[in-house]
Parts: structure tokens; sequence; C-alpha cells
């Protein structure tokens, strides 16, 4: 999965870096959805195995691994880019991509407090996450008409999330990307397939819920693209990127990933992770959203605080 998921977000970034796109509309946009890949292809999957009676009771690893992605990203993926180096993101990028982090969590709690994620709910879903899509293209074209204004304003935007991207590899063709793409997502089907029929045996080898291999397990193994893309973009300063993959790709997971799969088919929600999970989730937000708020940067200190709120 990680493999194919490099093969898409390599071309896709190829793609982007053609057409001058700004780091933070990456991190945002691309980004967020190329690592969020393994989710929404588990998701899938799993819509299929279900439909068809592969796996009937797949419903558990699929919410499941929703859930454990979004707290890995959160927490874990956060505290170690934290850990690694200083981690900046501007007050202004919190307002509007944490409003959207607390809003997408509290839409999905909407949509599975009656134990049942539906096709509607799928449909609603994916749409408020295009809307969002929408609205941060938007904003960002209209801070790149006001590039020259930015530099004035440093305190309150990052002026690095402005800067176009820098590729990963050297110049590549159209034909190439599109057919590294391909490739990709084929990869990431066929092994979204053998992680969720592994996952399930398990589940039953170790006599333990479904949602529970979903969560922690599938949950953080589907993380680790997120943590090998971020790492990469500190690592080149894209701290736009970095920042815009953590946050975007949490909004990603919970509403578009979900209702790809929730599209095919629906799927039940174990109420322990509406009674006990969701809630963490809301608490693990908030404590990673005042540490960012606080001095716009994330401590070493409270990067393994948030670590710890994994364990």
């Amino acid at each position: 999965m990680y493999f194919g998921a490099k093969l898409v977000v390599i071309s896709l970034e190829n793609i982007a870096y053609r057409l001058g796109v700004s780091q933070l509309l990456v991190g945002l946009t691309i980004m967020a959805i190329g690592t969020s890949l393994p989710e929404i292809a588990v998701s899938i999957m799993g819509g299929v195995d279900k439909l068809y009676g592969i796996d009937p009771n797949v419903d558990g690893i699929i919410i499941g691994n929703k859930i454990g992605s979004y707290l890995t990203n959160i927490t874990l993926i956060l505290g170690i880019l934290g850990l690694s180096q200083s981690v900046y993101v501007s007050k202004w990028i919190l307002k509007r991509e944490g409003i959207m982090l607390f809003l997408s969590l509290f839409i999905f709690l909407l949509c599975a407090i009656d134990g049942v994620i539906t096709r509607l709910d799928a449909i609603i879903m994916i749409a408020i996450y295009f809307i969002y899509l929408l609205i941060v293209i938007k904003s960002e074209k209209k801070l790149e008409r006001k590039r020259q204004e930015v530099n004035s304003e440093k305190e309150s935007l990052d002026p690095l999330s402005l800067k176009p991207i820098e590729s990963l590899l050297k110049p590549s063709t159209l034909k190439k990307d599109i057919s590294f793409l391909i490739v990709g997502f084929l990869i990431l089907l066929g092994s979204a397939e053998i992680v969720i029929l592994a996952a399930h045996s398990l589940a039953i080898e170790l006599n333990i819920p479904a949602s529970v291999v979903g969560l922690l397990i599938v949950g953080l193994g589907t993380s680790l693209p997120e943590l090998v893309a971020d790492l990469t973009a500190l690592r080149r300063q894209s701290h736009g990127i970095a920042v815009g993959d953590i946050l975007g790709s949490n909004i990603c997971d919970i509403l578009l990933a979900t209702g790809a799969g929730a599209l095919i088919v629906d799927f039940n929600v174990d109420p322990i992770l509406i009674m006990f999970d969701i809630p963490v989730l809301f608490i693990a937000i908030s404590l990673a959203y005042y540490f960012l708020w606080t001095e716009k940067t994330l401590k070493k200190w409270e990067a393994a605080c948030l670590g710890s709120v994994l364990k």
C-alpha cells in the first residue's frame, strides 16, 4: 500500500509542479488525498467484499480504520514530526482547517449515531468534503493574487505555504505520470484487499473485535504514507505541505474515504466507537489545536504529550 500510494503521490506532485500550485494547496488537496489513498482503497475494497459476500463482517475493520487513522495522524504522526524538528503553522491555517477538523468529525458522528452509515450519509459526507475543497481552492487563488501584500503580513500568514512546490523527481512526461497513477492505483486496490482479509483473519485468531484490529493495526498501517510524506516535507523545509497534509488527511479520511466505501454498501458502526473512541478523538484534536495555537509552533514536550494520547 505504501509503494502504491507513493507512485500516485509522486505523479500528482509532478503534475502540480507543472501548474505552479502553492505548497499549502498541495498539502490540503493533492497530498492529503494522495496520502489518504490507503484508507480510500480499504473502504472501497471493503464495500465490494461486503456487497458480494466475500467478507460480510468487514464493517468493524473499515470504520475502525478511519477512526484509528484519524487518531494516529493527530497524535502519533504529529508528535513524531514535532519531536524531529520544529513544526510551524500560522493561525490563519488553524482557523480554517482547525474548524473543519472539528466539523468533519462532528458530521461523521451525526451520520454514525444511529449505528449505520448509509449511502445517503456517504453522499452527504462526500459532498461536504468537495464543498470544503472548493472553498480551499477559492481562498488559495485569492491569496495568490495578493502575494505582494502577504510579505507585509508575515505574522498572520505563512509565506512558506505560498511558494511553488518542488518536484520530488526530475521533470517527467505527462504519459509517465499517468502511467504511475494507473499502476499505483492497481497496487493500492490489490494490497488493500490483502490487508482487509488478513485483518479479519487476525481478529478471528486473536479472538478480538474486528473494530479493534481496524482501529489499532490497520489504522496505524495506513497512516504510514502520511508519516513518510510529512517527514520528507519537513526535511525540505516545506512546512506548508507537512502541516497541510496532517490536517487535510484527517478531513479526507473521515469524510471522503468513509463515504467512498459507504456508497457501495451500508457500514454498521460498533457502539463502542461512538461512546469511547470518537470522544477521545475530540479530546486529541482539542489538545493538538491548543498546542499549535499558543505560539504557532509545536514544542517537543507538547509533541511527546500528543504521542502519549495514542498509547
